[in-house]
């Protein structure tokens, strides 16, 4: 989902035109997109360290309760974010990045809820 709705907000902001200039020309829109992708990178990063401790038989509820959080709240910041650059449309029932955002809500409580998952990694410690 951060992915897709990273792709979607950059498709938008470099041919949207506000005040005679695409979006992508402010400042403030290209660092965070950038800080989206960054957190994003971070994510799968971990998500690929989870992956590894399992091949090494480590005992992982911790891990995946921490990633199961942190990315639960960040499928939420991403995809608000991009929705936000789409503007008033990226509101409108139908379109990819509202759906996005929507299914973003599920992901962040379906499976565990992120305060649920963070109260089994703090037992862990």
């Amino acid at each position: 989902h951060c992915r897709q709705a990273i792709r979607l907000a950059l498709e938008h902001v470099t041919t949207r035109q506000a005040f005679g200039a695409p979006l992508w020309d402010q400042q403030v829109i290209r660092q965070r997109l950038a800080m989206c992708d960054a957190k994003t990178r971070a994510a799968e990063a971990y998500t690929w360290h989870c992956a590894w401790r399992v091949t090494q038989g480590h005992d992982i509820v911790q891990d995946v309760s921490l990633l199961k959080s942190l990315t639960g709240e960040l499928v939420n910041e991403v995809t608000a974010t991009c929705q936000q650059f789409h503007g008033g449309m990226g509101f409108m029932t139908g379109t990819p990045v509202e759906r996005l955002w929507r299914d973003a809500r599920v992901l962040g409580i379906g499976g565990g809820a992120t305060e649920v998952m963070l109260n089994e990694a703090a037992k862990r410690y």
